[in-house]
């Protein structure tokens, strides 16, 4: 039976099955249940249910529809979630696997006494079956964990996609930066940058995980807006020839810090 088919610990609404709660067994088990050993099972029951409400089992797997920025932000969201299954699930299980053996000794004291209602050994019974499936469910940590697994797939084939979508972009604007440097002009930015930079700056400004790191810089480099030190260079030089040094200087100086921009975007992606 897959993990989880009765007792989901990640349902929201989910509790522990009725027969696990130690004032069922109490109320129901009579005769049994004041018996030393009908007590006994009483408390583990008792302390079944208290752990179970310690438990942050919607800390152990992600949100639905949670999206991770990155493979680094999985990996910790998962070592969080495997802290949290150490130190609360675990003693869980440990507590349920007591229950379960004690049901299961309460069953044959049940069947060694004829004249006992057999509906107290049935519920012994279904205790010791249902303690078993919450410990099996709770100690499955490939379904557990599934979720981030899943998550990794989904964002590594994200990754790829975004990094087939964008290198062609950033490639091609390295290569024309440098050559803009070589020779600043606005013909050169027009014949080799202009074009990958809107590939650059339309693959950010639609790329979530892109615009927020990188959308304050690259909202301003569309390819055919240049900085307002530029415009306004372009604008002297036009009454002033010889302002066309500072024209130059303005291009070099932009085109160095959008090589930076460039690697930035190229490493996070890479």
């Amino acid at each position: 039976m897959p993990p989880f088919d009765i007792f989901d610990a990640f349902d929201r609404d989910t509790r522990l099955p009725e027969n696990l709660s130690a004032a069922r067994w109490v109320k129901q088990g009579a005769p049994m249940s004041t018996s030393d050993a009908g007590k006994s099972l009483a408390q583990a029951l008792l302390k079944l249910e208290t752990l179970y409400k310690k438990v942050d089992f919607k800390g152990l797997r992600p949100g639905k529809g949670q999206v991770f920025e990155s493979l680094d932000d999985l990996d910790k969201a998962e070592k969080a979630a495997k802290a949290t299954y150490r130190s609360q699930v675990v003693p869980l299980v440990s507590q349920s696997i007591e229950v379960r053996k004690q049901a299961q000794a309460m069953v044959k004291l049940c069947q060694a006494q004829a004249k006992l209602p057999r509906s107290v050994a049935s519920l012994a019974a279904d205790i010791a079956n249902e303690a078993s499936q919450v410990a099996d469910d709770l100690k499955d940590l490939n379904a557990i964990f599934k979720p981030f697994d899943d998550a990794r797939k989904g964002l590594v084939k994200a990754s790829d996609h975004l990094r087939k979508t964008i290198a062609p972009h950033l490639q091609a604007l390295a290569k024309g930066l440098d050559q803009c440097l070589r020779t600043p002009s606005r013909d050169m930015w027009d014949k080799w940058c202009r074009q990958p930079c809107k590939g650059v700056h339309n693959t950010v400004k639609n790329t979530p995980q892109l615009k927020d790191a990188f959308w304050d810089t690259w909202k301003v480099h569309d390819g055919d807006s240049f900085s307002h030190a530029l415009q306004v260079a372009e604008k002297s030089a036009l009454k002033d020839p010889r302002v066309r040094q500072k024209t130059e200087e303005v291009i070099v100086r932009m085109c160095r810090d959008l090589k930076k921009e460039v690697a930035a975007i190229d490493k996070f992606v890479g």
